[in-house]
């Protein structure tokens, strides 16, 4: 589904209207927590020519499932990022914050490895708004994209989408 927003001027899809469909050609800005990231983010840099990631929380994600009790999930997703990604600043920024993130890990092997792709990347700046050519990071870039996918929880706030 896409919508007009106040300051962006090109195509905005909320929730899950990207599922399906092909961003041949686009630069394409997905706004979204960790754990709908990793379900919108594989799918885009399958196809569109650049894929920014503005990931407003991380989450814990399990390569595999395995049947694990709880107390051993968090560590097994964590050994899990280290193995898949190699660059430590960028396993930092998706490192949860223990006082914030409670959510069980769930399960994806394959956010990682896109977001480790040449034309993905990762910007860990918070979104600051919408504007006519795309996104303004709280550190006052403009990333201009010719599409943005908000994730169901971004999607939400009225900040960006009044």
């Amino acid at each position: 589904m896409t919508a007009p927003t106040r300051g962006y001027a090109g195509e905005l899809i909320r929730g899950d209207g990207w599922r399906g469909r092909a961003f041949t050609g686009l630069t394409v800005a997905v706004i979204a927590p960790g754990r709908e990231a990793a379900v919108i983010v594989p799918e885009l840099v399958r196809t569109a020519r650049a894929v920014k990631v503005f990931q407003e929380e991380p989450d814990w994600l399990l390569p595999l499932p395995l049947p694990l009790p709880g107390r051993l999930a968090r560590p097994a997703a964590r050994i899990g990022l280290r193995l898949a990604v190699r660059d430590p600043w960028t396993r930092r920024r998706l490192t949860p914050d223990p006082r914030f993130n409670r959510h069980r890990p769930r399960v994806d092997g394959r956010y990682y490895a896109a977001l480790q792709e040449p034309h993905c990347t990762l910007i860990s700046w918070p979104v600051y708004a919408l504007v006519t050519g795309g996104v303004r990071s709280a550190e006052g870039v403009e990333h201009h994209v010719d599409c943005i996918v908000l994730g169901e929880s971004a999607a939400r706030r009225e900040d960006l989408c009044a």
